[in-house]
């Protein structure tokens, strides 16, 4: 076992921390120094362990992978270039310096996205709050939740509902580890192992959302509170109504037997947009899920298998009552 922060300090660990960390250069001074940006989109998250995931889910590494790409995924949906990340982190002095640096490395790993600066704080558990800033080149072209236009088509850019119920498969398994992440537990089938590695290892839709602001489309949000969640909101921006048809097609196969928990799940991080009825982005991976209609309310209709369906649950709500 290595040192942990108690026993090496803050100025021990910000030493370590520049030294294995890329770039870490530029964390020496009170502020750090970017350069220019011709159109600055920034975003931000918070994360706490125990609310938001546990370090006992997977490997360091991916975890602090998984934490970077959740927050660049609000760049991807705008069609911006994720280039600068500051982390502002709350440690407790008995953790392991060797576990934080690889934690570190992960929120490192995205090529072009460098880690400027943050701030480290002794507090009563682990938790971090992610600041993301992003190059957006041409403002009037950044793809916005109020474009949503009368007829347009709904897409994905993926299946969904990976992170229906995996807190508790992963806790079932014992979680996964090793580079190839196995269970520590044979306790899941190969269907819902597939969905448990797609929920730990999430990947921006980065040049996806540029794309489609090469191909002229306009609007898209991500699905990080669930696809019915999100596209209520796009309605609600764009002043207009929603209907979502959906099969098995849109989820994963672990999933699709709950299709309405699933699509109420969130933390998929795949690009939800719209375009002209008469476009066609399979190519690109992505699935039609529905189309957008006048009605101004911002109302959502969803159609299940060719079934006008109730919805009890349209997402994940971070003020909800447990």
């Amino acid at each position: 076992m290595g040192p942990t922060l108690g026993e090496l300090g803050e100025r021990g660990f910000i030493a370590e921390l520049r030294r294995a960390v890329p770039h870490g250069n530029l964390m020496g001074d009170d502020s750090a120094v970017i350069p220019p940006l011709a159109c600055p989109v920034v975003t931000t998250d918070s994360f706490f362990e125990g609310r938001h995931f546990h370090r006992w889910w997977a490997p360091p590494e991916v975890l602090g992978r998984r934490l970077l790409e959740a927050t660049v995924s609000d760049l991807a949906a705008m069609g911006a270039e994720p280039a600068w990340l500051l982390a502002a982190v709350s440690l407790e002095p008995s953790m392991e310096l060797d576990w934080l640096l690889a934690f570190y490395r992960g929120l490192a790993s995205r090529r072009g996205t460098v880690i400027a600066g943050g701030e480290t704080v002794r507090g009563p558990g682990f938790g971090l709050t992610l600041t993301a800033i992003g190059e957006g080149t041409e403002p009037g072209t950044l793809l916005r939740r109020s474009a949503l236009r009368p007829g347009d088509r709904l897409w994905t850019g993926g299946p969904v509902g990976r992170s229906l119920d995996a807190p508790k498969y992963l806790e079932e398994c014992g979680g996964l580890t090793g580079k190839d992440l196995d269970p520590v537990r044979d306790a899941v089938t190969a269907e819902r192992l597939e969905q448990l590695r797609a929920f730990l290892t999430p990947s921006a839709q980065v040049e996806l959302g540029q794309r489609l602001r090469e191909e002229g489309v306009e609007c898209a949000i991500d699905i990080s509170d669930g696809l019915f969640s999100e596209a209520r909101h796009l309605g609600e921006e764009s002043g207009l109504d929603v209907v979502l048809k959906i099969d098995g097609s849109v989820f994963l196969p672990s999933v699709r037997e709950r299709p309405l928990e699933a699509a109420a799940a969130g933390e998929d991080f795949l690009l939800l947009f719209g375009a002209d009825e008469g476009r066609d982005f399979r190519d690109m991976g992505c699935l039609p899920v529905g189309r957008a209609e006048e009605g101004g309310t911002g109302m959502l209709t969803v159609i299940l298998n060719g079934t006008e369906v109730p919805v009890r649950t349209i997402g994940y709500d971070h003020m909800e009552v447990d």
